[in-house]
């Protein structure tokens, strides 16, 4: 049986708050299904070679022909060939659904993933996240395939068997039988357990998948700081608590089989004596009792595996419930509802008495900003002030408390997220760059772009000036997260990134920051062409940044204090005066001591 995804017939979307994992259960029912047929037929045909060999067993006793004792082995060696033939059948079915499955649930929760925002990253670990996309979604795809296939199995050799054996002898049945409540009671005080355990080490796995993450990604830190044998000794004290874990979830796998065996064991010798005594006494054939103990025999086996089949439905049923976490977490930013979008878009902005608050603490109060469209607005401010928070609502990274945000005079609530952010370049003030080429990083918001537009875009962000040193300028691989790269060049790649795309509205959040100030002067000299007609928000501490802008808004205590332009904010010698001036301390500061240093590396 093929078990590739069929890409073509997508599930849709279920209700918010059902179970995904059910609805593709229900979905490919029919295949189920089949292999349950598949398995059923399969294990009869595995519990009727007993009855052929206790017609054979009677026929010895009393004489049989070589040719007669041929026929039944034949009909034996049948028997298996169809139970092992449709056995193969129904594992490949089941198996192979529960790949697509698998397959499905993997691609739902990437997209979903996907479709969460920011504040949800904020709170959640992305080992945990790792771990419940890879492992979790495995043992999901081991409950929904072998484990069902065994889980059938056992119940089918069981009733089928039961039902055999009474017809056979119903005394020897109920002797054979004895032990089952035993087995029951274990069965509940098993299940009850490994469910605890098996959350815990998920638990332990997603924290150390999170350290090792942390790790790799914060590695120059690691090193700068000398921290090496500290971390090693942090990740060896949590793999400590996730190897005693462990080892307690496999004390319970491991105590589970000889438990079974035992008590089948006893099981099986309780009936060769009851039963060996009623074929001395004559009340039971021979042959009859070598079937009922072939049957009991297959029983036995089953029994057996189920510990193994109970452990891992428990595992997966951990495992669902922890998927089903993420499935069912619900984004706070969703798509608008509108179907007529301006067009053109002009990037008009405007905020209308927009606060935000988090955790209960309002960050910014009663924030009223217009930008006409191919403004450029500057937002200036202390660490902290919400400058940053302010710019993210018009991309709906997050949503405001109370009031709007409207772009082309529209709630940005109400715009498709695809068609807003299409409109809108965005620089955050940590530039991400991907474990790929430049090229491929910098046309990551169009991808279509042309050599001439790629140069324009690298030109004005004054990459261009370091491609020439790189071996393979723009094809040049840059490690994970841009490492090859120094943090200038990581904003200036991003900052060519926004560029390339040609939005109508370009957002800077203090995207030149590690950029030196000759460097500095070059890109906004060449902004000046690219802003001209598209409307512009700048974010930046250094106030040099800034004078080009049409208006500057100055931030603090999370509302808008003064407004106007650069030369007019000055003369009235408020919070932006004070910010300019104490930034030109700063500076010559900064001259004086370089000077110094320059002096004293002269005269050694």
């Amino acid at each position: 049986m093929n078990s590739a995804p069929e890409a073509g017939t997508p599930l849709p979307p279920g209700r918010a708050g059902s179970n995904r994992i059910v609805q593709y259960v229900l979905h490919y029912r029919w295949r189920y299904l089949g292999g349950l047929a598949a398995l059923i037929v399969a294990t009869v045909a595995a519990l009727l070679p007993p009855f052929v060999v206790q017609r054979a067993v009677d026929d010895l006793r009393d004489g049989i022909a070589t040719a007669s004792l041929a026929r039944y082995a034949l009909v034996v060696v049948l028997f298996a060939i169809v139970e092992g033939t449709l056995r193969y059948y129904s594992r490949m079915v089941v198996s192979g659904t529960s790949r697509i499955i698998e397959y499905r649930l993997r691609d739902d929760l990437a997209r979903h993933l996907m479709s969460l925002d920011h504040d949800y990253y904020v709170r959640a670990r992305t080992g945990d996240l790792m771990s419940r996309a890879t492992n979790d979604l495995q043992a999901v795809r081991d409950v929904l395939g072998p484990s069902i296939v065994d889980m059938s199995r056992i119940l089918v050799v069981g009733v089928a068997g039961i039902i055999f054996m009474l017809f056979i002898d119903v005394r020897l049945t109920l002797v054979a039988l004895i032990y089952l409540p035993i087995v029951i009671g274990l069965m509940s005080f098993f299940e009850t357990n490994v469910e605890t355990r098996f959350r815990e080490v998920q638990e332990q796995l997603s924290l150390l998948t999170d350290r090792a993450q942390e790790n790799v990604a914060g590695i120059r830190a690691v090193k700068a700081y000398a921290q090496e044998d500290a971390e090693v000794a942090s990740f060896a004290s949590a793999n400590e608590v996730m190897r005693r874990r462990s080892m307690r979830l496999a004390a319970y796998h491991s105590g589970l089989f000889p438990v079974m065996g035992l008590l089948t064991g006893a099981g099986t010798l309780l009936v060769l004596w009851v039963g060996g005594h009623n074929v001395v006494e004559g009340r039971m054939s021979m042959g009859e009792f070598v079937a009922f103990n072939f049957i009991l025999a297959v029983l036995a086996n089953q029994l057996t595996a189920v510990g193994w089949v109970v452990a891992m439905a428990q595992l997966g049923a951990v495992a669902i419930r922890r998927v089903n976490e993420v499935l069912h977490t619900q984004p706070a930013v969703v798509d608008g509802a509108a179907t007529a979008l301006p067009s053109p878009i002009r990037g008009a902005v405007e905020f209308v008495d927009v606060s935000v608050a988090f955790g209960g603490r309002e960050v910014l109060h009663n924030i009223n900003l217009r930008i006409p469209a191919g403004a450029t607005v500057a937002l200036v401010g202390g660490t902290g002030a919400g400058k940053t928070t302010l710019a993210s609502l018009l991309v709906r990274l997050s949503d405001p408390s109370r009031g709007g945000v409207l772009l082309d005079g529209l709630d940005v609530r109400e715009w498709p997220l695809d068609a807003l952010r299409d409109a809108i370049a965005f620089v955050p003030q940590e530039a991400f760059l991907f474990s790929d080429s430049i090229r491929e990083n910098i046309s990551y918001g169009r991808p279509e772009a042309d050599d001439a537009e790629y140069e324009t875009a690298t030109r004005v962000s004054r990459l261009s000036n370091d491609l020439k040193d790189l071996q393979d300028g723009l094809d040049t691989n840059i490690g994970e997260r841009g490492v090859t790269l120094s943090g200038g060049q990581k904003q200036r790649a991003a900052l060519a990134r926004a560029l390339l795309k040609q939005a109508p509205v370009l957002v800077l959040d203090d995207a030149l920051s590690h950029v030196d100030t000759q460097t500095e002067e070059q890109i906004l000299h060449g902004l000046h062409d690219v802003m001209r007609g598209r409307t512009t928000i700048l974010i930046a501490h250094r106030t040099s940044t800034l004078r080009g802008a049409d208006l500057i808004a100055v931030i603090e205590g999370g509302t808008i204090v003064e407004r106007g332009s650069h030369e007019e904010l000055l003369d009235a010698g408020g919070v932006y005066a004070r910010i300019y001036h104490e930034q030109l301390e700063a500076e010559r500061r900064a001259q004086e001591q370089r000077a110094v240093d320059l002096r004293g590396g002269g005269g050694a």
